[in-house]
């Protein structure tokens, strides 16, 4: 009975200690988080293109054939320059046949004259009556009309011709040809467009919440995009009075002041303008969780170690970012990795933060 009487107790002892034993706490959770601040504004950018503030499209007046188009693209053009003819035997008939009418009428109305003088002096010698001057009269103010009217024909006549032939009416480039030699060309139709390269303008399409502050004469520093280190001086010279139907962008264009040749028609350039949007927090998407419909986010609360939840109200999204319009302020500190599997008041380490 002794050996059992001295194992009691310490069977007793050992208990005991096992259940003053407690399982070690579970060790922080590593997590990386973000100290909030305010978005800076910073300029914003918008591409563009170079285009001519002059531009013309060349068109016949009359149908006809073309027979000939004596530019290319690209090609240079001074005032006078002829730019494409129409075929025009018959116009040249019509020049013809009016120039012969003219010569009929001025012969018939140089002798209606005579005629007239000639019955004016048998009248003052009583020689005929003074019916028949005035028959003479009335003959020679006919073929003075018909003389008037046979000239007015060969001005139309002339000038129909002319519409056979369009010249450049500005020195200028030509930027596009739409009409071959060989082709029937109706009256308003497109056959040369020439521009004028002195006068050019950066055109940029603006979104309505960025050209809502724009105003003509504002000045801008106009970029060109092959090479950012050339840079020149404009003004609005023009905003479109509408949107763009489909992209609700508004357009406009900026007088450039002395733009260098590296400014060619077409070059893309950009330019910038003050982002007038007010601040806003943002936070990356991995650090939102939705529950029950809230939009939450975990928060470090200053001086701590543990986590606690926040709801939040996102308003939008840019890029792998989202703008967050309450529930939060500047120096919060929220978690942005490892965010599913948290519980309120849990110990955490922060491993990392993400700028």
């Amino acid at each position: 009975m002794k050996p059992v009487l001295i194992l009691l107790p310490l069977a007793l002892m050992l208990a005991a200690c096992s259940d003053d034993t407690e399982a070690p706490p579970p060790p922080p959770r590593p997590v990386k988080s973000l100290v909030l601040e305010e978005t800076n504004s910073v300029p914003l950018s918008f591409a563009g293109t170079v285009e001519p503030q002059i531009v013309t499209n060349y068109s016949f007046q009359i149908l006809g054939r073309m027979i000939s188009r004596n530019v290319q693209v690209g090609d240079g053009v001074e005032r006078g320059t002829l730019l494409a003819v129409l075929e025009a035997t018959a116009l040249e008939q019509d020049v013809q046949a009016a120039q012969a009418s003219l010569v009929s009428a001025q012969a018939s109305a140089n002798n209606a004259r005579v005629v007239e003088q000639r019955q004016r002096g048998l009248f003052a010698k009583t020689v005929v009556s003074q019916a028949a001057v005035e028959d003479a009269v009335q003959a020679a103010q006919a073929a003075q009309a018909a003389e008037v009217r046979a000239r007015s024909n060969l001005a139309k006549a002339q000038e129909r011709l002319s519409y056979a032939k369009i010249a450049a009416d500005y020195t200028g480039v030509v930027t596009s040809t739409a009409a071959e030699p060989g082709q029937v060309v109706a009256a308003g139709q497109t056959v040369v467009t020439v521009a004028r390269p002195d006068l050019r303008d950066a055109v940029v399409d603006l979104p309505a919440s960025a050209a809502s502050g724009v105003k003509i004469g504002d000045p801008f520093a106009v970029v060109l995009q092959s090479d950012p280190t050339t840079v020149v001086k404009g003004r609005v010279r023009r905003i479109e009075p509408s949107a763009d139907p489909v992209t609700r962008s508004q357009r406009i264009r900026i007088a450039l002041q002395a733009a260098p040749a590296a400014f060619r028609l077409g070059s893309i350039i950009s330019v910038s303008l003050p982002d007038t949007r007010p601040s806003e927090l943002l936070l990356p998407a991995t650090a939102i969780v939705t529950r029950e419909g809230k939009t939450l986010v975990w928060i470090i609360p200053d001086g701590t170690d543990t986590v606690a939840t926040r709801e939040v109200t996102a308003t939008s999204t840019r890029g792998d970012r989202v703008s967050i319009s309450s529930g939060l302020k500047r120096g919060d500190r929220v978690v942005v990795a490892g965010v599913n599997s948290l519980t309120d008041g849990q110990k955490i380490r922060i491993s990392g933060d993400v700028k």
